[in-house]
């Protein structure tokens, strides 16, 4: 690659992206069916749930269904996984749900109305694209595309807006009722003024995370685990366990640390920027002590400057669990997320103007409540698909730019990432 000619990722059909929040609620608007209402339809009228990817991550979300069906509100009613085992286990975990073994098997089932994807990343946004397609609405897991796809996020959240789907993203720190708060402080009462810098991070210690647990060492590709499928467009390669089970260790099926971990971090801070698409971005680190068959790295930081500000630093490393204090500094103040709460600082004052209770990391099931009362009512969920399309953006940008040893830019006429 030259500076002359820089890489781009391949075109789509130019569209006009999604420009403001509310898109999404208004493009299917209707009437809102209440709780009561819901639970007096009968069994067979609540929506019935398919879940796509049934490994680890999957089972925490039949949990949730479940207690939510033991509430009347939904029911599950299918699974589908390439390997055999794992959709089995899925399946009886599940009531007896139908059991598929190709998504859009799955996706053609009648009895299905809402769409759980926890697949592996590379699959999200093509699995989420065809369900809304199919007129389901979704419930996709983070991240939102693997870091070679973001022509797909962009496509998703415009044709998720166009069919008038619910699509709702699993980062669960979303949930969290103090982010809410926080930025009205900061647009409606403009506490800190202007934004200008963050600083935020993911620490732990250990690479567990993406040397998941090979259930079967001697497994191989036939009837009970379908290769082809799981590799979709990903590279054509010969079958290893370890790609298998721990894709998470290998650049052709994720991200590492930056759309594993980091995506948790900033998305519900660039919440709080209403900011759009970044200027530029750069990402760093490398594998400095988890090697063995690691592909991404075990530290990773990226800057992200948005015209105008504010530059978003991002800090990240699986060797030390010692974290970093979140800042969000502004011209006339500080926001910080310390110990007892957000607290919001005015410039030169000894004591907080105000501190809002923070529970943390969120919770999945008060994501799920949202998304199926988001699916009754066809309002805007709280991790709507068009805000995960803009946080794709810069952890993409970060990785293709370590990866190349380039700053990465946004052309926002394009709408694309340029190398």
């Amino acid at each position: 690659m030259t500076d002359a000619q820089p890489k781009t990722e391949p075109r789509l059909p130019r569209r006009s992206f999604l420009k403001e929040t509310g898109a999404l609620a208004g493009a299917a608007a209707l009437a809102r069916v209440s709780v009561a209402e819901e639970t007096a339809a009968g069994a067979n009228d609540r929506p019935g749930v398919g879940f796509i990817g049934t490994g680890g991550r999957c089972n925490a979300h039949i949990d949730i269904v479940n207690r939510l069906a033991e509430a009347g509100r939904l029911r599950p009613v299918a699974v589908c996984d390439v390997y055999r085992p794992r959709v089995e286990a899925a399946a009886a975990r599940a009531g007896g749900a139908t059991i598929y073994r190709d998504y859009r098997d799955l996706l053609a089932d009648p009895h299905v109305d809402l769409v759980c994807i926890a697949s592996p990343d590379r699959h999200h946004a093509q699995q989420a694209l065809d369900a809304v397609r199919a007129g389901k609405d979704v419930f996709v897991e983070k991240p939102l595309t693997h870091w070679l796809q973001f022509s797909l996020a962009r496509q998703l959240a415009e044709e998720a807006a166009s069919h008038g789907r619910i699509v709702q993203v699993g980062t669960q720190y979303m949930a969290d009722d103090s982010y809410a708060e926080a930025h009205r402080l900061i647009h409606e009462e403009n506490v800190i003024g202007k934004i200008v810098h963050i600083q935020a991070g993911y620490f732990r210690r250990g690479d567990w995370g993406e040397r998941m647990p090979i259930p079967d060492p001697q497994a191989q590709p036939g009837p009970d685990l379908d290769w082809e499928q799981f590799l979709g467009d990903a590279p054509q390669v010969p079958f290893s366990v370890s790609r298998f089970f721990q894709w998470r260790l290998y650049w052709d099926y994720s991200g590492g640390p930056a759309t594993d971990l980091l995506v948790h971090t900033f998305t519900p801070l660039f919440r709080l920027l209403r900011a759009d698409f970044p200027e530029r971005v750069v990402g760093s680190g490398g594998m400095f002590q988890y090697n063995d068959l690691r592909e991404v790295p075990d530290t990773f930081n990226m800057t992200i400057d948005y015209a105008g500000g504010p530059s978003v630093v991002l800090m990240n490393s699986l060797s030390n669990a010692t974290g970093c204090s979140t800042f969000v500094r502004g011209t006339d103040g500080t926001l910080a997320f310390e110990g007892r709460g957000i607290t919001i600082t005015p410039h030169d004052a000894a004591e907080p103007a105000h501190v809002i209770p923070w529970a943390g990391h969120g919770d999945t099931h008060k994501l799920w409540v949202d998304f199926v009362d988001c699916v009754a009512s066809r309002e805007r969920p709280l991790s709507p698909v068009d805000i995960a399309a803009r946080v794709q953006a810069p952890l993409n940008m970060a990785i293709l730019g370590y990866r190349e040893n380039r700053v990465a830019r946004f052309d926002v006429e394009k709408q694309e990432i340029v190398i």
